[in-house]
């Protein structure tokens, strides 16, 4: 028999071919030129089988009866059976090349149905091996009976004649040919699918139907971590994968080239339990998206060729599909920021302001947990006004001061703070609190311009990941907006509350008589132009001096403030109610005439009437009272003070007459003082 270009890649093609025929699938094979090893398929290098791992007996007793079952060949012509030291069954077929060197197909790595346990409990001692473990190695290496190997062993011989020469060649091309059109197939594929997990899937598949792998994983990257996102031929466990050596080894791999592992394997997937792997490195445009994982195998250059094309098609796709994803995801944030800031815009509630900002800020960074905190008046403190997963009538018990605390570090500093684990972060280093899902929060600043008004405090990712530069980025963004709204609220707000102190009476909260001149002059306008009338009331509580005697000015002032709420409520929305001076009042009533008048009158004096104030039964009347005089536009006057001055002229008649009355102005009663100044 001749075989005639006994070189490496020649004869792994030659080796595959017979592995190509079923019935010599389980065998591992061998190519030996003079006792020195040619090329090799389905076991690692340097040993025959290999299949009992690199550190077994194999590796220390297999190379004896190898060499001589290899001379007995080549000295008979004949193909031989032998047995190696850990008892598998293994044969030798004989045949010469064009070079004349001695050679032989060395085939086997099956084992006994029965296995005889005094010589495995003989060869674990010998080796200082583990009985067990080498038992349970045995259970999984493919079973044959002398007869079957030696049945293997012929045909082998048989099919050399086939098999050599270029008829190598051509079983290697056709191979070639189908694993092509089936990659093309499966780029396609990969290209047209929509997601992530399709994608994967397959090219997990594709692998291991075309290379007949025994076990994948397809390793990729998520921000700073690595994950096992498809596995086949194993279930993935959360500790068959050391992130941090990955992220190093695929450092390290310069180009997009596979590489073969054997002793860093299980430093980078503990537990996996495999001896050697190739890793195709996973990479687009300079960017290491992670790797693919064959272990336990060899294969052809070729086929690592073929290999690294699906690694490239998949890579390119993956980084496709991830960009489309960022830029969609930023073009809904886009989106959301521009509604949030729009909603933002249009809140003229302060709290329901405070509210919002912290929801929409908490939406926007999927956090399930956050506080909004504002510096208080005097500037030394923060205090919580909207909170989300925290107890709001708790959270605004607590008080912050600045320079203390995470929050107060970063109100006082100005800088913000995005922690990913809060143990490990040498900025805070402390223990994670009990009430928080993760480690990771931020804590931002609010602005507006340089001055720092608050911070916004956001924790618990619901995915579960940490915070990333891009989520504090969109804070940002988002902040600055509602920075300025927050200031512009609370600025609207004080100018709101010293507008009002200027226009209303401090005891009572009524209106003041500066507010009720602008009221009177609006009126008169309006009531001019649309020939309209109104009525004014002047309200005087009945012997209020002597209810301040009795009682003292703290009771006085009560009653006042008393008789202000109930003038609040007897009177129309539309009404407006001012504090005249002392004990007197006066309400202003749009659009309604001096008869209309009487009903609202009548109720504000029933009102008072049978209000309990304390201490009024030692007053004349025994109780508090009040009298009412009504004046009318333009009947009993046309400016404010000829008004005041005929509603004042009825109330002076209600007095006159008995108090705890109501009185209408009438001509008369100007003639009548004026009698009474001429007498």
């Amino acid at each position: 028999m001749a075989l005639s270009n006994i070189d490496p890649i020649n004869a792994t093609d030659f080796l595959e071919a017979l592995r190509g025929i079923p019935v010599l699938a389980p065998y591992s094979f061998a190519l030996l030129c003079d006792n020195e090893e040619i090329a090799s398929i389905g076991r690692q290098p340097g040993l025959y089988c290999g299949v009992l791992g690199e550190n077994s007996i194999c590796a220390k007793q297999c190379r004896a009866p190898l060499e001589k079952a290899f001379r007995q060949a080549i000295e008979t012509g004949k193909s031989t059976i032998f047995q190696c030291s850990a008892g598998l069954l293994n044969f030798a077929v004989p045949f010469h090349n064009n070079t004349g060197r001695p050679c032989c197909i060395i085939g086997g790595g099956v084992r006994e149905e029965t296995l005889d346990l005094s010589q495995m409990e003989e060869l674990s001692n010998s080796a200082s091996e583990n009985g067990i473990a080498l038992l349970e190695k045995l259970e999984n290496v493919p079973c044959a009976t002398r007869d079957g190997v030696m049945e293997a062993a012929v045909q082998v011989a048989s099919l050399l004649p086939a098999l050599s020469g270029e008829n190598t060649f051509v079983v290697a091309l056709d191979k070639l040919s189908q694993r092509l059109s089936a990659i093309t197939e499966v780029s396609t594929a990969i290209d047209q699918a929509g997601s992530g997990s399709e994608i994967t899937s397959l090219l997990s598949e594709a692998l291991l139907i075309l290379f007949d792998l025994p076990r994948i994983a397809i390793v990729l990257a998520e921000g700073e971590s690595f994950s096992i996102k498809g596995a086949l031929g194993f279930t993935p466990g959360p500790d068959n994968i050391k992130t941090d050596k990955v992220a190093r080894f695929l450092q390290s791999c310069s180009n997009r080239k596979p590489v073969a592992l054997k002793g860093e394997i299980a430093a980078l997937f503990p537990d996996i339990g495999a001896s050697q792997a190739i890793c195709a490195p996973l990479s687009s445009e300079n960017n290491s998206l992670g790797m693919i994982v064959l272990f336990d195998t060899e294969l052809h250059c070729r086929d690592l060729l073929l290999i690294e094309i699906l690694a490239s098609r998949y890579a390119e796709k993956l980084l496709r599909m991830q960009k489309a994803s960022f830029y969609g995801r930023q073009g809904e944030i886009a989106s959301s920021l521009l509604s949030m800031i729009s909603s933002l815009s249009i809140i003229d509630n302060r709290n329901e302001l405070y509210h919002k900002t912290m929801e929409m800020a908490a939406e926007l960074l999927q956090a399930s947990r956050g506080s909004l905190m504002l510096i208080d008046e005097t500037g030394q403190g923060l205090q919580i006004v909207a909170a989300r997963g925290i107890n709001m009538p708790l959270a605004k018990t607590m008080n912050i001061r600045m320079g203390e605390g995470i929050a107060g570090k970063v109100a006082k500093s100005g800088f913000h703070l995005l922690v990913s684990d809060i143990e490990r972060d040498s900025r805070v280093g402390i223990p994670n609190r009990p009430r928080f899902k993760t480690k990771s929060f931020i804590s931002f600043p609010l602005k507006v311009q340089d001055k720092i008004i608050g911070v916004i405090n956001l924790a618990d990712k619901e995915t579960e990941e940490a915070f990333s530069d891009e989520d504090l980025k969109n804070l940002q963004t988002f902040s600055d907006h509602a920075s300025l709204m927050i200031d512009r609220s609370v600025s609207l707000e004080r100018f709101q509350q010293l507008e009002e102190m200027s226009v209303t009476d401090p005891l009572t909260g009524l209106y003041n008589r500066r507010f009720l001149e602008s009221r009177f002059n609006e009126e008169i306008n309006r009531g001019s132009r649309l020939n309209q009338a109104f009525t004014v009331m002047m309200i005087d509580l009945d012997f209020f001096k002597t209810y301040n005697d009795l009682c003292g000015h703290i009771a006085g002032d009560r009653a006042l403030s008393k008789t202000a709420a109930l003038l609040k409520k007897s009177a129309r929305e539309m009404d407006t109610v001012a504090r005249y001076g002392g004990e007197e009042f006066c309400i202003l009533l749009p659009s309604t005439s001096k008869k209309e008048s009487i009903f609202v009158a009548e109720r504000i004096r029933r009102a008072i009437e049978s209000h309990h104030f304390p201490g009024e039964t030692e007053l004349p009347l025994k109780m508090l009272t009040t009298s009412i005089g009504i004046a009318s536009y333009p009947e009993d006057g046309e400016k404010p003070n000829e008004l005041i001055h005929a509603a004042d002229l009825a109330l002076y008649q209600a007095k006159k007459l008995g108090r705890n009355r109501i009185t209408l102005y009438e001509a008369k009663m100007q003639h009548q003082q004026n009698d009474t100044r001429t007498g």
